[in-house]
Protein backbone atom coordinates (compact mmCIF):
# COMPACT_ATOMS: atom_id res chain seq x y z
CA UNK A 1 0.00 0.00 0.00
CA UNK A 2 1.41 3.34 -1.16
CA UNK A 3 0.98 6.78 1.00
CA UNK A 4 0.34 9.98 0.08
CA UNK A 5 -0.38 13.05 2.23
CA UNK A 6 -2.83 14.54 0.39
CA UNK A 7 -4.64 12.70 -2.55
CA UNK A 8 -6.68 14.23 -5.39
CA UNK A 9 -9.21 12.53 -7.19
CA UNK A 10 -9.91 13.57 -10.73
CA UNK A 11 -7.63 15.87 -12.76
CA UNK A 12 -10.13 17.50 -14.24
CA UNK A 13 -9.36 21.63 -13.77
CA UNK A 14 -10.73 21.91 -10.18
CA UNK A 15 -8.26 19.14 -9.21
CA UNK A 16 -5.63 20.17 -11.19
CA UNK A 17 -6.09 23.66 -9.87
CA UNK A 18 -6.13 22.19 -6.15
CA UNK A 19 -2.72 20.56 -6.93
CA UNK A 20 -0.94 23.15 -8.52
CA UNK A 21 -2.03 25.55 -5.40
CA UNK A 22 -0.96 22.43 -3.22
CA UNK A 23 2.34 21.74 -5.40
CA UNK A 24 3.54 25.87 -5.09
CA UNK A 25 3.69 25.50 -1.14
CA UNK A 26 5.51 22.27 -1.30
CA UNK A 27 2.99 20.02 0.28
CA UNK A 28 2.80 16.55 -0.23
CA UNK A 29 0.09 15.74 -2.74
CA UNK A 30 -0.49 12.91 -5.77
CA UNK A 31 -3.31 13.42 -8.08
CA UNK A 32 -5.50 9.95 -9.95
CA UNK A 33 -7.24 10.61 -12.82
CA UNK A 34 -8.80 7.57 -14.29
CA UNK A 35 -8.38 9.08 -18.06
CA UNK A 36 -5.17 8.41 -20.11
CA UNK A 37 -5.65 12.07 -20.29
CA UNK A 38 -6.05 15.34 -17.70
CA UNK A 39 -8.47 18.02 -18.14
CA UNK A 40 -11.72 15.99 -17.25
CA UNK A 41 -14.86 18.12 -19.72
CA UNK A 42 -11.87 19.86 -20.99
CA UNK A 43 -10.82 18.38 -24.15
CA UNK A 44 -9.28 19.97 -27.70
CA UNK A 45 -8.70 18.28 -30.91
CA UNK A 46 -6.91 20.20 -32.73
CA UNK A 47 -7.32 23.09 -31.18
CA UNK A 48 -11.05 22.83 -31.20
CA UNK A 49 -12.70 22.47 -27.96
CA UNK A 50 -14.80 19.47 -27.52
CA UNK A 51 -16.11 20.29 -24.65
CA UNK A 52 -16.23 23.81 -22.30
CA UNK A 53 -14.79 26.35 -24.92
CA UNK A 54 -15.41 30.21 -23.08
CA UNK A 55 -14.29 32.31 -20.85
CA UNK A 56 -16.70 35.87 -20.08
CA UNK A 57 -15.07 39.38 -19.22
CA UNK A 58 -16.42 38.82 -15.43
CA UNK A 59 -14.32 35.27 -15.13
CA UNK A 60 -11.80 36.76 -12.97
CA UNK A 61 -10.08 33.35 -11.86
CA UNK A 62 -10.31 32.32 -15.28
CA UNK A 63 -8.62 35.25 -16.72
CA UNK A 64 -6.11 35.13 -14.39
CA UNK A 65 -4.66 31.43 -14.81
CA UNK A 66 -4.85 32.44 -18.39
CA UNK A 67 -2.77 35.00 -17.79
CA UNK A 68 -0.24 33.31 -15.50
CA UNK A 69 0.10 30.08 -17.36
CA UNK A 70 0.99 32.73 -20.76
CA UNK A 71 -1.66 32.01 -22.47
CA UNK A 72 -4.03 34.42 -24.78
CA UNK A 73 -7.36 35.09 -25.43
CA UNK A 74 -9.70 35.73 -28.18
CA UNK A 75 -13.11 36.88 -28.70
CA UNK A 76 -16.00 34.43 -29.69
CA UNK A 77 -16.81 35.39 -33.49
CA UNK A 78 -19.89 37.73 -33.29
CA UNK A 79 -20.38 39.78 -36.51
CA UNK A 80 -23.46 39.35 -38.32
CA UNK A 81 -26.48 37.64 -38.12
CA UNK A 82 -28.03 34.47 -36.18
CA UNK A 83 -30.20 31.94 -37.94
CA UNK A 84 -33.09 30.41 -36.37
CA UNK A 85 -35.10 26.81 -37.90
CA UNK A 86 -38.62 26.60 -36.10
CA UNK A 87 -39.96 23.08 -35.73
CA UNK A 88 -41.80 23.39 -38.67
CA UNK A 89 -38.55 23.62 -40.98
CA UNK A 90 -39.21 27.78 -41.23
CA UNK A 91 -36.02 29.21 -41.59
CA UNK A 92 -34.86 32.66 -40.69
CA UNK A 93 -31.51 34.71 -41.46
CA UNK A 94 -32.36 37.89 -40.77
CA UNK A 95 -31.75 38.11 -36.76
CA UNK A 96 -29.51 40.77 -36.17
CA UNK A 97 -27.41 39.68 -33.04
CA UNK A 98 -25.39 37.33 -31.65
CA UNK A 99 -25.78 35.11 -28.88
CA UNK A 100 -22.08 34.41 -27.43
CA UNK A 101 -21.14 38.45 -27.72
CA UNK A 102 -18.33 38.92 -25.60
CA UNK A 103 -17.19 35.18 -24.60
CA UNK A 104 -13.49 34.86 -24.91
CA UNK A 105 -11.60 31.63 -26.49
CA UNK A 106 -7.95 30.39 -25.56
CA UNK A 107 -5.80 30.37 -28.59
CA UNK A 108 -4.67 26.27 -29.54
CA UNK A 109 -7.87 25.32 -27.65
CA UNK A 110 -8.73 25.43 -23.41
CA UNK A 111 -6.77 22.20 -23.25
CA UNK A 112 -3.80 24.42 -23.32
CA UNK A 113 -4.52 25.27 -19.48
CA UNK A 114 -5.18 21.91 -18.44
CA UNK A 115 -2.45 20.66 -20.29
CA UNK A 116 0.09 23.19 -18.76
CA UNK A 117 -1.24 22.58 -15.12
CA UNK A 118 -0.71 18.79 -15.52
CA UNK A 119 3.23 19.25 -16.81
CA UNK A 120 3.25 21.55 -13.79
CA UNK A 121 2.79 18.36 -11.79
CA UNK A 122 5.36 15.61 -13.13
CA UNK A 123 4.87 12.31 -11.69
CA UNK A 124 2.73 13.48 -8.49
CA UNK A 125 -0.03 13.55 -11.40
CA UNK A 126 -1.19 9.54 -12.25
CA UNK A 127 -3.10 8.95 -14.94
CA UNK A 128 -4.91 5.77 -16.02
CA UNK A 129 -5.71 4.97 -11.99
CA UNK A 130 -9.32 4.57 -11.82
CA UNK A 131 -10.46 4.75 -8.06
CA UNK A 132 -13.10 2.54 -6.86
CA UNK A 133 -14.08 3.05 -3.29
CA UNK A 134 -13.17 5.56 -0.81
CA UNK A 135 -13.40 4.52 3.20
CA UNK A 136 -12.29 7.22 5.83
CA UNK A 137 -11.45 6.46 9.28
CA UNK A 138 -10.70 8.17 12.19
CA UNK A 139 -6.88 8.12 10.94
CA UNK A 140 -7.09 8.52 7.27
CA UNK A 141 -8.49 7.18 4.17
CA UNK A 142 -8.27 4.54 2.28
CA UNK A 143 -8.53 4.35 -1.44
CA UNK A 144 -9.18 1.14 -3.84
CA UNK A 145 -8.30 1.66 -7.57
CA UNK A 146 -8.18 -0.91 -10.68
CA UNK A 147 -4.05 -1.61 -9.67
CA UNK A 148 -3.38 -0.10 -6.29
CA UNK A 149 -4.49 0.62 -3.19
CA UNK A 150 -3.33 4.11 -1.62
CA UNK A 151 -3.64 5.48 1.94
CA UNK A 152 -4.01 9.33 2.36
CA UNK A 153 -4.11 11.55 5.53
CA UNK A 154 -6.67 13.94 3.26
CA UNK A 155 -8.82 13.32 -0.10
CA UNK A 156 -9.90 15.90 -2.53
CA UNK A 157 -12.46 14.40 -3.96
CA UNK A 158 -13.03 16.58 -7.53
CA UNK A 159 -15.42 14.51 -9.43
CA UNK A 160 -18.71 15.38 -10.45
CA UNK A 161 -21.49 14.67 -6.96
CA UNK A 162 -22.87 11.74 -8.98
CA UNK A 163 -19.67 9.69 -9.93
CA UNK A 164 -18.60 10.32 -6.03
CA UNK A 165 -21.94 8.81 -4.96
CA UNK A 166 -20.27 5.66 -6.99
CA UNK A 167 -17.42 5.55 -4.84
CA UNK A 168 -19.01 4.73 -1.87
CA UNK A 169 -18.95 8.34 -0.42
CA UNK A 170 -22.94 9.66 0.52
CA UNK A 171 -23.33 13.56 -1.03
CA UNK A 172 -26.12 15.26 -2.17
CA UNK A 173 -27.15 14.14 -6.09
CA UNK A 174 -26.83 17.27 -8.45
CA UNK A 175 -27.31 17.04 -12.26
CA UNK A 176 -23.61 17.06 -13.89
CA UNK A 177 -23.57 19.99 -15.95
CA UNK A 178 -23.64 19.12 -19.50
CA UNK A 179 -22.70 15.11 -18.92
CA UNK A 180 -25.79 14.21 -21.24
CA UNK A 181 -24.80 16.35 -24.50
CA UNK A 182 -22.83 15.84 -27.53
CA UNK A 183 -20.78 18.40 -29.47
CA UNK A 184 -20.06 17.86 -33.03
CA UNK A 185 -17.22 20.08 -34.84
CA UNK A 186 -17.13 20.30 -38.52
CA UNK A 187 -14.10 22.21 -40.43
CA UNK A 188 -13.79 23.61 -43.85
CA UNK A 189 -11.51 25.59 -45.67
CA UNK A 190 -12.75 28.85 -45.09
CA UNK A 191 -15.41 30.38 -43.00
CA UNK A 192 -18.01 30.88 -45.92
CA UNK A 193 -20.37 31.66 -43.79
CA UNK A 194 -19.18 35.06 -42.92
CA UNK A 195 -18.95 35.81 -46.27
CA UNK A 196 -23.15 36.38 -46.33
CA UNK A 197 -23.29 38.06 -43.16
CA UNK A 198 -23.50 35.22 -41.15
CA UNK A 199 -22.10 35.23 -37.74
CA UNK A 200 -22.20 31.40 -37.22
CA UNK A 201 -24.50 31.57 -34.48
CA UNK A 202 -27.86 29.51 -35.24
CA UNK A 203 -30.87 27.78 -33.22
CA UNK A 204 -32.83 24.92 -34.10
CA UNK A 205 -35.89 23.36 -33.21
CA UNK A 206 -36.00 20.73 -35.58
CA UNK A 207 -32.48 19.36 -34.73
CA UNK A 208 -30.36 17.03 -34.50
CA UNK A 209 -28.15 20.17 -33.52
CA UNK A 210 -30.05 22.46 -30.80
CA UNK A 211 -27.56 25.67 -30.94
CA UNK A 212 -24.52 26.03 -33.35
CA UNK A 213 -21.34 28.68 -33.12
CA UNK A 214 -18.80 29.40 -35.03
CA UNK A 215 -15.79 27.46 -33.63
CA UNK A 216 -13.28 29.03 -36.53
CA UNK A 217 -9.55 29.32 -34.62
CA UNK A 218 -8.05 32.56 -34.06
CA UNK A 219 -5.22 32.64 -36.90
CA UNK A 220 -7.87 32.88 -39.76
CA UNK A 221 -7.74 30.28 -42.62
CA UNK A 222 -10.17 26.86 -41.77
CA UNK A 223 -12.92 27.65 -40.98
CA UNK A 224 -15.33 25.41 -38.12
CA UNK A 225 -18.43 25.42 -36.66
CA UNK A 226 -20.06 23.61 -33.85
CA UNK A 227 -22.97 22.12 -32.38
CA UNK A 228 -24.65 21.01 -29.23
CA UNK A 229 -27.19 17.76 -30.03
CA UNK A 230 -30.46 17.38 -28.83
CA UNK A 231 -30.18 15.04 -26.09
CA UNK A 232 -29.81 11.69 -26.66
CA UNK A 233 -29.25 12.21 -30.71
CA UNK A 234 -25.45 11.88 -30.98
CA UNK A 235 -26.55 7.81 -30.49
CA UNK A 236 -29.05 7.55 -33.35
CA UNK A 237 -27.93 5.70 -36.24
CA UNK A 238 -27.08 8.70 -39.41
CA UNK A 239 -26.68 11.13 -36.59
CA UNK A 240 -23.57 12.52 -38.36
CA UNK A 241 -25.36 12.79 -41.61
CA UNK A 242 -28.07 14.45 -40.53
CA UNK A 243 -26.09 17.36 -38.43
CA UNK A 244 -24.37 17.69 -41.77
CA UNK A 245 -27.97 17.84 -43.84
CA UNK A 246 -28.89 20.77 -41.05
CA UNK A 247 -25.67 22.80 -41.33
CA UNK A 248 -25.68 23.05 -45.12
CA UNK A 249 -29.76 23.85 -44.52
CA UNK A 250 -28.86 26.81 -42.50
CA UNK A 251 -25.58 27.97 -44.01
CA UNK A 252 -25.86 26.32 -47.30
CA UNK A 253 -24.43 23.90 -49.24
CA UNK A 254 -21.07 24.27 -48.74
CA UNK A 255 -21.60 23.21 -45.08
CA UNK A 256 -22.31 19.55 -45.92
CA UNK A 257 -18.94 18.58 -47.30
CA UNK A 258 -16.30 19.45 -44.33
CA UNK A 259 -12.95 18.85 -44.49
CA UNK A 260 -13.42 16.79 -40.85
CA UNK A 261 -15.74 15.99 -38.51
CA UNK A 262 -15.74 14.61 -34.61
CA UNK A 263 -18.22 13.93 -32.70
CA UNK A 264 -17.55 13.69 -28.78
CA UNK A 265 -20.74 12.37 -26.49
CA UNK A 266 -20.18 13.23 -23.51
CA UNK A 267 -23.59 11.10 -22.00
CA UNK A 268 -21.46 7.95 -22.87
CA UNK A 269 -17.95 8.79 -20.89
CA UNK A 270 -18.53 6.92 -18.31
CA UNK A 271 -15.52 9.20 -16.36
CA UNK A 272 -18.34 12.16 -17.11
CA UNK A 273 -21.52 10.63 -17.18
CA UNK A 274 -24.27 8.31 -15.03
CA UNK A 275 -27.44 6.71 -16.13
CA UNK A 276 -29.13 9.79 -14.55
CA UNK A 277 -27.02 12.12 -16.87
CA UNK A 278 -28.59 11.40 -20.24
CA UNK A 279 -32.17 13.23 -19.11
CA UNK A 280 -30.36 16.86 -19.05
CA UNK A 281 -31.85 18.87 -16.44
CA UNK A 282 -34.27 21.70 -18.23
CA UNK A 283 -32.19 24.64 -16.89
CA UNK A 284 -29.16 25.63 -15.12
CA UNK A 285 -29.16 23.73 -11.54
CA UNK A 286 -28.34 25.79 -8.78
CA UNK A 287 -25.42 24.38 -7.17
CA UNK A 288 -24.27 23.92 -3.60
CA UNK A 289 -21.18 23.68 -1.97
CA UNK A 290 -20.75 19.69 -0.09
CA UNK A 291 -19.87 19.88 3.70
CA UNK A 292 -16.21 18.20 4.33
CA UNK A 293 -15.82 15.44 6.74
CA UNK A 294 -12.82 15.09 8.88
CA UNK A 295 -10.56 14.09 5.95
CA UNK A 296 -12.71 14.46 2.69
CA UNK A 297 -13.33 17.24 0.84
CA UNK A 298 -15.05 18.04 -2.33
CA UNK A 299 -14.29 19.93 -5.09
CA UNK A 300 -15.20 20.27 -8.88
CA UNK A 301 -17.60 22.98 -10.48
CA UNK A 302 -20.62 20.93 -9.23
CA UNK A 303 -19.58 22.08 -5.39
CA UNK A 304 -19.76 25.57 -6.52
CA UNK A 305 -22.51 28.46 -5.35
CA UNK A 306 -20.10 30.43 -7.51
CA UNK A 307 -20.88 30.13 -11.39
CA UNK A 308 -21.18 26.31 -10.75
CA UNK A 309 -21.48 24.03 -13.64
CA UNK A 310 -19.07 26.54 -15.72
CA UNK A 311 -15.13 26.86 -15.57
CA UNK A 312 -15.15 29.72 -13.34
CA UNK A 313 -17.14 27.84 -10.94
CA UNK A 314 -14.32 24.50 -11.21
CA UNK A 315 -12.11 27.84 -9.79
CA UNK A 316 -13.96 28.36 -7.26
CA UNK A 317 -14.68 24.97 -6.27
CA UNK A 318 -11.03 24.48 -6.01
CA UNK A 319 -10.05 27.78 -4.11
CA UNK A 320 -12.68 26.62 -1.31
CA UNK A 321 -10.79 23.25 -1.25
CA UNK A 322 -7.86 24.62 -1.04
CA UNK A 323 -8.97 26.91 1.67
CA UNK A 324 -10.06 23.67 3.76
CA UNK A 325 -6.95 22.05 2.85
CA UNK A 326 -4.83 24.87 5.46
CA UNK A 327 -7.39 23.80 8.30
CA UNK A 328 -5.89 21.07 10.54
CA UNK A 329 -7.66 17.93 11.30
CA UNK A 330 -10.76 18.15 13.64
Amino acid sequence: MSETGICIVGAGLSGLAVAASLQAEGRDVTVLEARDRAGGRVLSWRGYDLGPAWIWPHNRRMLALVERLGLRCFPQYAQGRLVFEAGDGTIRRDLDFATMGGALRIEGGLARVTDALARQLGDRLVLGQAVRRVTEDAAGVTLICDSAEIRAERVVLALPPRLVGGLGVAVPDAPTWMAGHAKLVATYPTAFWRDTGLNGDAMSHRGPLAEIHDASLAEGGEGALFGFALPGAAGHPGFQEAALAQLARLFGPDAATPRDVIVKDWSTDPATATQADRTPPAGHPTYRAIAPTARLIFAGTETSPDEGGFLEGALAAAEAAYMRLGRSVA
